[in-house]
């Protein structure tokens, strides 16, 4: 079967670090994120403004296609590989950088709720805010938010701060009243 670059990528992606993919908007927001990293891949994804952030129809389209190919199926709302989505993985060799960005994202994203993972796009990426359906009801959470990725060992201090709207020095306050350390 001969798959497409984009289509090898997404499944990849969908099979790396042999667990499934938990969301949409996990798997919507992993390429957005290492197509910041891989600029080329915006020309292929095309990332808009959309209700829940940065949204690609045609990521949307490819992953149906990996669906209607036997590759991939959904699992409530995972992305998970099929056995011949998984020997077809088995087969890919994608360039190592792009292998160890992928991964990385996917770790980072995987076992964090989406609202943190959207309240993190929209703070880093604000431009997708302007059709969020969801930027007003987070934004009430963002001390949250930013505290438990900081206890997760998911995020700097300084990216807490940023994510909590707080300065600094009120951000260290709000972490030692939580008896939070973070790493340095």
């Amino acid at each position: 079967m001969y798959l497409e670059p984009d289509q090898k990528l997404i499944l990849y992606a969908i099979g790396a670090l042999e667990e499934p993919l938990k969301s949409k908007i996990k798997l919507q927001k992993l390429f957005f994120l290492v197509s910041n990293v891989f600029k080329d891949l915006n020309d292929i994804f095309e990332f808009e403004p959309h209700l829940f952030g940065p949204y690609s129809e045609e990521l949307d389209n490819l992953s149906l296609e990996l669906i209607k190919l036997g590759l991939v199926e959904k699992k409530g709302s995972s992305f998970i590989l099929t056995e011949k989505g998984n020997n077809y993985f088995a087969e890919l060799k994608p360039k190592k950088e792009l292998k160890k960005v992928i991964c990385d994202f996917k770790d980072f994203l995987n076992d964090i709720p989406d609202d943190e993972i959207l309240t993190f796009v929209y703070v880093f990426y604000p431009d997708y805010i302007d059709e969020s359906s969801k930027w007003d009801k987070l934004k009430k959470d963002r001390v949250k938010f930013a505290l438990d990725l900081l206890k997760k060992d998911k995020i700097s201090f300084s990216k807490a701060a940023k994510i909590s709207g707080e300065s600094f020095s009120k951000f260290e306050m709000i972490t030692q009243k939580n008896r939070i350390r973070w790493r340095s």
